[in-house]
């Protein structure tokens, strides 16, 4: 029990900056989306990689487009986390 509070304790710093990333406005996320889909077109037509590289790039976007999309998920468009009501001004 001592060893898991230990662990909680060294990672509550760590939990409170990932809270903060969960705080993504709506035109962040879709300027990061816009950037990743334009770099996956340009990755799949224009020949700057070769094949495995052409894929390890797609695994990569794809990536970051799922963690944007998931962090999103967790926010209202204004930026305030999900669980507070949406005020639209």
């Amino acid at each position: 029990m001592l060893r898991e509070l230990r662990i909680w304790l060294r990672l509550r710093p760590i939990m409170n900056k990932f809270q903060e990333l969960t705080k993504m406005k709506f035109s962040v996320n879709v300027l990061i989306q816009m950037l990743a889909l334009a770099a996956q077109g340009l990755n799949a037509t224009v020949e700057l990689l070769p094949g495995r590289g052409k894929f390890w790039a797609m695994v990569g976007l794809s990536a970051v487009q799922g963690v944007t999309a998931v962090l999103a998920h967790f926010a209202n468009p204004d930026g305030t986390p999900a669980q507070v009501a949406y005020d639209r001004k």
